[in-house]
């Protein structure tokens, strides 16, 4: 049996929730070849990308990628 594009429609509603209600500075996508989510940094510093099996796995790497490129107080 051919994969469907409809096979994977709550991946790729994951991604788009995970982008536009929490991660508007990446750009989230669901690889259906891998079976993996990837995240983008767009903003103006490099990030490597991101990738992860789940939506929550992928929300936990942006949110530490994103602590550990603040600055640090009373430093």
């Amino acid at each position: 049996m051919a994969w469907d594009r409809g096979q994977d429609d709550a991946q790729y509603e994951a991604a788009r929730l995970l982008e536009q209600l929490h991660h508007p500075w990446w750009w989230v996508l669901w690889g259906p070849g891998s079976r993996r989510f990837f995240a983008f940094h767009l903003g103006p510093h490099h990030v490597a990308p991101l990738s992860a099996a789940t939506p929550h796995q992928l929300d936990e790497q942006i949110r530490a990628t994103g602590r550990e490129a603040q600055p640090h107080r009373g430093q």
